[in-house]
C-alpha cells in the first residue's frame, strides 16, 4: 500500500476541538443536549471547534462559557478523540481534546444560550450523567467517548480514543 501524499500547500481539512469533562460532587458529569445536525436531540460534552488561530484549550473555555454560563477551570488533559471524516454530515476529520475541569456544584446555575427570534435553540437542555444514564441519551459514538473518558477519569489516566474507542491509555506518572 502506497502512502497517501500530503500537500503542504493544501493540507487535508481537520477540525480541532476542545471539550470539557465537568464533574460535580456526586460523581456525575455535565452534558448538554444539541439541537443541530446529526446530533439533534442527543447529549454530548460541552465544548466545540476551535476558530482560526485559536487553541483547543481556548476553544473549550469559550464554548463552555457560551453553552453553559460556567467558567471552566481546566486541571489537565483527560484524553483525546480522533474522529474520521463523515461524508454523511458532511464533516471533516477532527481531533477533540477533552479537559478534566474542576468540580462544580450539582446545583450550579447552568445557563443555555438563547436563540434568535424564529430560530431553534442550539441547545435544549443539560443533564448530570453517569455511565448508567448516558446509554439512553447519547448517540453511539458519543457514548463510546463518554465511557472511555469515564474510565480514564476514574483510573486517573489519560486516554487516546479513535472514534470513541480506546487506542492508548497512559498512567498519570507516564504522561
Amino acid at each position: 500500500m502506497r502512502p497517501h501524499p500530503i500537500s503542504v500547500i493544501t493540507p487535508p481539512a481537520c477540525r480541532i476541538g476542545g471539550l470539557a469533562w465537568i464533574p460535580n460532587e456526586r460523581g456525575e458529569v455535565l452534558t448538554v443536549c444539541a439541537n443541530y445536525g446529526a446530533r439533534k436531540g442527543f447529549h454530548q460534552l460541552p465544548g466545540g471547534t476551535a476558530g482560526e488561530h485559536q487553541s483547543n484549550l481556548a476553544a473549550m473555555v469559550t464554548h463552555v462559557q457560551r453553552e453553559t454560563g460556567v467558567a471552566p477551570a481546566p486541571l489537565r488533559l483527560l484524553g483525546t478523540d480522533w474522529v474520521p471524516h463523515n461524508a454523511d454530515v458532511p464533516a471533516a476529520m477532527g481531533q477533540n481534546f477533552v479537559y478534566l475541569c474542576a468540580d462544580i456544584p450539582a446545583n450550579s446555575d447552568i445557563v443555555l444560550p438563547t436563540a434568535a427570534v424564529a430560530e431553534e435553540a442550539e441547545l435544549s437542555g443539560y443533564l448530570w450523567q453517569t455511565p448508567e444514564t448516558v446509554r439512553s441519551t447519547m448517540r453511539p459514538y458519543q457514548l463510546r467517548r463518554f465511557l472511555g473518558l469515564w474510565s480514564a477519569w476514574r483510573d486517573n489516566t489519560t486516554v487516546t480514543l479513535h472514534s470513541g474507542r480506546a487506542a492508548l491509555t497512559m498512567s498519570r506518572e507516564a504522561s
